[in-house]
């Protein structure tokens, strides 16, 4: 498991695995405090070695002290084989979103892809990968757990019968400001420049 924040990663491992940072984090309140501190506060990415108890205990802590966020987002490709990014606030990105009450992982996921793309012509794939991190929001820290799902972008139907480009409309009041569709290793590469988070999605894409 990995929690990121920002730009750093803390990947969650067993012990026989390999050394850590933080061999005595513990299963208390105190270990959990010391390696999410670290996590923002540190210079870099880091592991910590526990065991299954830890996870349960973390996942205790955290519910009790971050407000928990669930939130799903789209991998979209187009019948071409490339991949949509967008710009966000500076930064590269894929479309994602907080669950609304009553909706499925999966109606979230499309909701929010066509809301900040403008795209509606999306069919959804499998469920691809679950991401962490925490943010700080208006000076309290929450907990996001982001379900993604392959998609894929059909072309839009014209007046005449046949079909076009889907047109991609960007979200502007969610600060979006660009988006593009991209080979797999740009796609890639643009990513592995991006937050932590973006990381771990290409990772898990194209290095299992």
């Amino acid at each position: 498991m990995f929690i990121c924040y920002q730009y750093n990663c803390m990947e969650l491992v067993e012990d026989r695995q390999f050394p850590t940072l933080f061999p005595d984090a513990g299963i208390d309140g105190s270990g959990f405090e010391r390696c999410f501190s670290h996590l923002v506060e540190g210079e870099g990415s880091f592991s910590v070695a526990c065991g299954k108890s830890f996870m349960r205990k973390l996942v205790e802590y955290i519910r009790g002290n971050y407000i928990f966020v669930k939130a799903a987002g789209g991998i979209v490709s187009d019948a071409e084989g490339r991949m949509l990014l967008m710009r966000r606030n500076d930064r590269w990105d894929l479309p994602k979103g907080k669950v609304e009450h009553g909706e499925t992982l999966a109606q979230a996921a499309l909701r929010e892809t066509g809301e900040e793309t403008g795209l509606a012509n999306a069919t959804l794939g499998q469920l691809r990968l679950k991401t962490y991190h925490i943010y700080n929001l208006y000076g309290g820290w929450h907990f996001k757990q982001t379900t993604w799902f392959d998609m894929t972008q059909l072309p839009d139907d014209d007046v005449d019968g046949g079909s076009t480009a889907a047109k991609l409309v960007p979200q502007t009041e969610e600060g979006i400001t660009e988006l593009g569709w991209f080979e797999r290793e740009q796609w890639r590469k643009m990513l592995d420049e991006s937050y932590a988070t973006m990381r771990i999605i290409t990772h898990q894409l194209f290095e299992k």
